[in-house]
């Protein structure tokens, strides 16, 4: 999987300890880490903007502990780090006044840095869910059907960590591409990063991720594009630092995408219906199959699109003397100082794979950008 030659099926990558699974919170903000006296974590606590210091230099973290209650403001002596993801860091961004300046002065918010970059670039992995009904009772709906045997599984795991409570939803996953010669990219270039970089994946449970119905036991097979041209963006309706931002993810807004979606449920469909799977695999939930027409299948792809929740791109990595972007290569936003961007908001490209790792490598690659600033 993490060999740089992840083309076929095998088994996921996974962060699991002891029968739990292992995120960042948990290696990170573990109790021992949290104990350090070099580290303070303040909950219940919501940034509302950063603010200048003096003219360029935006050091104060402005935030608030109750929604309705009193504004506090820290000042960092060296640098502030915005982490909130690539929604909440362009919102928490253009509510501070960075951002296009135009379209900040017609929401009523001061422009204090002129980056129309912020919010832009917006870009997710799209899925369809898609589940088949098979001739077995080894999936997730049994016990989800039976109390009884729900709490059996659960204290298998909470005594011993074992059972199939210690598995993911999913333990194999494939990486796949369309062919090199597909028409579609005679109308547009290839999104994908080179011959070795999947276009779509493959996710593979046993069980059904969206809501079955009363009765069977079902499978899923499900395809989401990784390497997609498509590019949304997140914008603020107000100058409300409470207000929702205006999320639009653009899904499948490319024909490149909307391709590479069908022809990835083609080959779900395709799988399913191999002939090992005689006997088991009864028949898809939706009402698509291997005889459905192209027009139908996006039909269907438009009306079921998902999305993985991988999120990126919003305050996009650029060179230092390019006139886009949001941050340079050392994750500092443009123009200005003491303020720099720790989140997948910065990557200019999606990851043709599940964002984790890249989360991790990058906060691990900016804590060493900090250390060699500051030591």
């Amino acid at each position: 999987m993490n060999s740089g030659y992840p083309i076929g099926i095998g088994w996921e990558a996974q962060t699991v300890k002891n029968g739990s699974r292992s995120s960042s919170a948990t290696s990170y903000l573990a109790p021992q880490f949290v104990a350090r006296p070099n580290l303070h974590v303040l909950l219940n606590a919501r940034v509302t903007r950063v603010l200048q210091t003096a003219s360029g230099d935006f050091r104060k973290v402005e935030f608030v502990q109750d929604l309705n209650g009193k504004k506090f403001t820290l000042t960092a002596t060296k640098e502030v780090i915005l982490s909130a993801g690539s929604i909440n860091t362009p919102s928490i961004l253009l509510h501070s006044g960075i951002g296009d300046s135009t379209t900040l002065s017609s929401l009523g918010i001061k422009s204090t840095h002129h980056l129309p970059s912020v919010g832009q670039n917006l870009t997710d992995h799209p899925l369809i869910f898609f589940s088949f009904q098979v001739n077995s009772t080894d999936t997730w709906e049994t016990a989800e059907r039976n109390a009884t045997l729900a709490a059996e599984q659960f204290a298998e795991w909470n005594t011993s960590r074992t059972g199939p409570l210690i598995d993911p939803p999913t333990n194999q996953l494939g990486w796949l591409r369309v062919p090199d010669n597909a028409s579609v990219f005679e109308r547009g270039r290839d999104p994908s990063a080179g011959l070795n970089t999947p276009h779509y994946e493959v996710i593979f449970g046993a069980g059904s991720f969206t809501p079955p119905p009363p009765t069977g036991n079902y499978i899923s097979i499900f395809p989401a594009v990784v390497s997609p041209a498509s590019r949304g963006s997140v914008s603020i309706v107000n100058n409300d630092p409470f207000s929702a931002p205006l999320i639009n993810p653009n899904l499948l807004s490319s024909p490149i995408d909307l391709f590479i979606m069908r022809e990835a449920l083609k080959s779900c469909l395709r799988f399913a219906a191999a002939p090992a799977w005689n006997g088991f695999i009864i028949s898809p939930v939706a009402n698509v199959s291997l005889e459905s027409t192209d027009a139908e299948l996006d039909s269907f792809i438009r009306q079921n699109a998902a999305t993985v929740f991988h999120p990126v791109g919003t305050a996009s990595m650029s060179p230092k003397n390019a006139s886009w972007g949001v941050v340079d290569p050392d994750l500092r936003v443009k123009g200005l100082k003491g303020l720099r961007v720790v989140d997948l908001s910065v990557a200019p490209f999606i990851p043709a794979a599940h964002t984790q790792a890249a989360a991790c490598i990058l906060g691990e690659r900016a804590s060493d950008f900090v250390k060699e600033m500051w030591s």
